[in-house]
């Protein structure tokens, strides 16, 4: 069975490159089919880590949504219009089921070649050697596109009166066919997360498939689960710190370039150990890691603070997605937004734009409010814009700046620095 690795939408440095590592590890522990994906696009910077290393980036997807070409049954034949009568039936009888899909020269659906349907031509002793194509066959009622997701037509296909399905691509091909009790049968992936355990912020569809682990350093807010599954949590500055621990655990020692990447994602969330969520952990995990690959901590991270700025490269909307994360506390629905600069003249040049953006997009996701804070790694400060309720910005505890943005010196942590204040300021 196929397993995705993943982090959060918005993925950070740490978000995929514990995935990419994870995956590595369990391949090598002896599970199979395992694959890190990236829950939507890879940032500048995080992209720089894999070409840095030389490595194909983790493929990005948009969700995990269970679509029809997942539940193709590639036991079910299918017959070819120009096969006689005699051999399809033959087929038929073989395969067991009471109608097969047909497809002509070009691959296009025909319609379901059916025993009901052909007893006139027995009645009538018909030639049975006349090509498929030309005999009587069952429109289906429910033809199905590999496309669609199966969580939006399982109630149709369910109710039902055929047993299967044919399913064809955009263009009217046959695909193959779907069994009814695919649809009543276990999905057919599983998911691990990384660097997140909260299913509204994970990639969308995650809810409809089994997560058999969890590896991450942030507050539990996890669904109960069906079955026990493997946790691992500990207090942390980065998830690559867990993974690169969990490698020595089990007596493995990363390639050179996964310990890179590693290296990447912890620096990256502990912004080279100067945020206040770094532990000895990460010091100890990332000079192992450091003997390993050759390269030190300190140049990763001058390589991927020398990509172009989030703000430079990217317009307000695609900034603020790049590294937001969904909260609900308290009756409150919000977003946190994250973004480093090392000059804060840039985030003050696009303040405008970007409090447009926030409010269309508090108000087109239903929030409450919305925070986004600019962090200068190496001066050590942040500064935040915030849109949306204003009982929560009276009660934050930073001083206003002169174009209205809060002051934040010494403040670099989004999840234990700023969050603690916004969930204190709604309690």
């Amino acid at each position: 069975m196929k397993t995705y690795v993943c982090g959060h939408r918005n993925p950070d440095t740490d978000s995929v490159a514990s995935a990419y590592a994870l995956a590595d590890l369990r391949r090598r522990l002896g599970m199979q089919d395992v694959e890190a994906v990236c829950a939507g696009r890879m940032s500048a910077r995080t992209k720089w880590v894999f070409d840095h290393f030389s490595l194909q980036p983790v493929r990005a997807v948009r969700d995990v949504y269970i679509r029809v070409r997942d539940l193709v049954e590639p036991r079910v034949p299918m017959i070819n219009a120009d096969m006689t009568l005699v051999e399809a039936l033959g087929r038929l009888e073989a395969s067991g089921e009471s109608s097969l899909p047909v497809r002509d020269s070009k691959g296009m659906f025909c319609g379901m070649l059916s025993p009901a349907k052909l007893l006139s031509l027995f009645i009538s002793k018909a030639d049975l050697s006349i090509p498929v194509g030309r005999a009587p066959l069952h429109k289906c009622g429910l033809v199905l596109a590999e496309s669609e997701r199966v969580h939006d037509i399982r109630a149709a296909c369910i109710r039902s009166a055929h047993n299967h399905f044919p399913v064809v691509d955009d263009a009217g091909r046959l695909v193959g066919t779907v069994l009814k009790s695919a649809f009543a049968g276990e999905p057919p992936y599983r998911m691990i997360l990384v660097d997140h355990n909260e299913l509204e912020q994970g990639v969308p569809g995650l809810e409809e498939v089994p997560v058999i682990e969890v590896v991450d350093h942030h507050r539990i807010a996890f669904a109960p689960t069906r079955a026990p599954i493997r946790y691992t949590a500990d207090v942390v500055g980065s998830t690559c710190t867990l993974v690169a621990r969990m490698y020595r655990a089990a007596g493995e020692r990363p390639r050179r370039e996964t310990a890179g990447v590693l290296i990447a994602g912890i620096v990256a969330d502990t912004l080279l150990f100067q945020s206040p969520t770094t532990t000895d952990e990460d010091r100890l995990m990332c000079a192992w890691l450091e003997k390993i690959c050759g390269e030190r901590a300190a140049s990763i991270m001058e390589g991927m603070m020398a990509v172009d700025s989030p703000l430079a490269s990217m317009g307000a909307k695609e900034a603020l997605a790049s590294d937001a994360k969904l909260y609900t506390e308290c009756g409150k629905r919000f977003m946190l937004a994250q973004l480093e600069e090392t000059h804060f003249a840039l985030f003050h040049r696009h303040l405008a734009g970007l409090a447009e953006e926030m409010d269309r997009t508090i108000s087109s996701a239903g929030l409450d409010f919305m925070a986004l804070m600019v962090t200068d790694p190496v001066r050590g400060n942040s500064e935040l814009l915030y849109r949306g309720d204003r009982a929560v910005l009276r009660a934050l505890p930073y001083r206003k700046g002169p174009d209205g943005t809060l002051l934040m010196p010494g403040v670099l942590s989004r999840k234990k620095q700023l969050l603690p204040e916004i969930v204190g300021s709604l309690s």
